[in-house]
């Protein structure tokens, strides 16, 4: 399977995609595109080059507004101004018919080294997560993310600390 990501669009068979989240299907297959054409957020999409209109699975990126440090975890939060900007990975999800073949890791690191060089493009100090329950929150754990304290469901990782 020769897999890339590219952008999202019209050609992709978002109708098609099946994660199993009702929420995230409806997104890919009817708001993703809007938010794309109001420059809202970015979508992109894993694709086979041997049937690149398939969609594997997606991410999507966008600006998120300014976090206060007060809600980082404390040593974090160090020498840091009062505000913090950052980029969200609004959402990540992988087609069932795929899942458990290491395609939504390979999504989060595509997505996470996006994020990096657009924020070295434009400046930002991390990249951050809402997960959608303690499932989603585990898996950005496993590769480094650290939780708010007064919110574990939101998750973030400085963008200096992305592996390359």
């Amino acid at each position: 399977m020769a897999t890339r990501v590219v952008p999202l669009e019209s050609s992709h068979q978002a109708k098609k995609f099946d994660c199993e989240n009702a929420d995230l299907n409806f997104f890919l297959q009817a708001t993703a595109a809007q938010h794309q054409r109001k420059f809202l957020s970015k979508t992109y999409v894993l694709i086979d080059d041997h049937a690149p209109t398939e969609v594997l699975g997606f991410y999507t990126l966008a600006v998120r507004k300014m976090i206060s440090k007060l809600e980082l975890p404390p040593a974090m939060a160090k020498r840091l101004p009062r505000d913090i900007p950052g980029l969200s990975l609004a959402r990540l999800a992988v087609d069932r018919h795929v899942k458990g073949k290491g395609l939504g890791e390979y999504l989060l690191f595509d997505g996470m080294n996006r994020a990096r060089r657009v924020a070295a493009e434009i400046g930002g100090f991390a990249i951050f997560v809402d997960a959608k329950d303690d499932n989603a929150a585990a898996f950005y754990r496993r590769y480094g993310f650290t939780p708010f304290p007064d919110d574990p469901l939101t998750l973030l990782m400085p963008f200096a600390e992305i592996p390359r």
